[in-house]
């Protein structure tokens, strides 16, 4: 019998959901700045690119599994440069870029000091939803198109293969700076302290990527069609869906790969969007 936790889902959609929403809101806003820039195309990216990303991976790699201290510190700065420049974008669409820049740091204060598993999702929304809007108008359809294609099979090899992509989770979740959604249980649990987030505990962590990546797509879209960045938001929606059956009917509850689904529906969101 297939099992489907229906509340559970519906958190996860919650924060997946207003995401997509808020970085196609952002990426719309932001487009009229960019003026005459054309956006990336795949030729704009060379193999000395792709050995950059594929070096600062291993290296990442290579300092969590030698040095937990100098991993830990370095999540935490990145976590922090990270959700600043995402939180600071998106209050430009409102602020002059000092307050915007001024609200960002007062949230990062609330975040690190404060931290909740509440503040920690709503300064997610805020970052992936910046960071999503910024990139995706940057980049061509077909470039995302190839991004996910080859990010979903570095998913399955870096969870089920190299097992490394769980190293790097768990490092983070131990250093309190885990960029990611933490979708509790149930809906008290967003009251709960950072410090009680443990992986296989009452908490379930959707990865930046998953988020993020179908964003791109969705924002990518937005310098031709609003409506089809609606609509690709929508099947990535649809594999949210089917990434969250797939993890709820594992006969052993484990770390899974969950771009793969999210970026397949996506794809096909893509394809019936510029269909009909």
């Amino acid at each position: 019998m297939i099992k489907f936790k229906f509340p559970l889902f519906l958190r996860i959609l919650l924060l997946f959901g207003l995401t997509q929403l808020a970085g196609i809101y952002a990426a719309y806003k932001f487009l009229p700045a960019l003026g005459p820039v054309q956006p990336v195309g795949i030729s704009g990216f060379s193999f000395y690119d792709f050995a950059i990303l594929v070096i600062f991976v291993l290296f990442l790699i290579f300092i969590v599994r030698r040095f937990k201290l100098v991993s830990s510190v370095f999540f935490k700065v990145f976590l922090t440069v990270v959700v600043f420049a995402g939180a600071q974008a998106m209050f430009a669409l409102w602020f002059s870029p000092l307050i915007s820049a001024f609200i960002a740091v007062l949230l990062l204060v609330l975040f690190w000091f404060f931290n909740n598993v509440f503040l920690q999702d709503l300064m997610m929304i805020l970052t992936f939803a910046g960071v999503g809007a910024v990139l995706g108008i940057s980049l061509a359809p077909g470039t995302v198109i190839l991004i996910l294609v080859i990010l979903s099979f570095y998913d399955i090899i870096a969870v089920y293969k190299t097992k490394h992509m769980v190293e790097l989770a768990e490092a983070m979740i131990q250093s309190r700076a885990i960029f990611g959604f933490v979708v509790p249980a149930s809906f008290g649990g967003f009251k709960e302290r950072m410090t009680r987030v443990s992986p296989g505990g009452q908490f379930m962590i959707l990865g930046s990527g998953d988020v993020i990546l179908p964003l791109l797509l969705s924002a990518s879209l937005v310098r031709t069609s609003l409506s089809q960045s609606v609509i690709v938001a929508f099947f990535s929606a649809l594999g949210l869906f089917l990434m969250h059956l797939i993890f709820t009917n594992q006969k052993i509850r484990r770390p899974m790969a969950a771009l793969p689904p999210i970026a397949l529906a996506s794809i096909i969101g893509y394809l019936v969007a510029i269909l009909f």
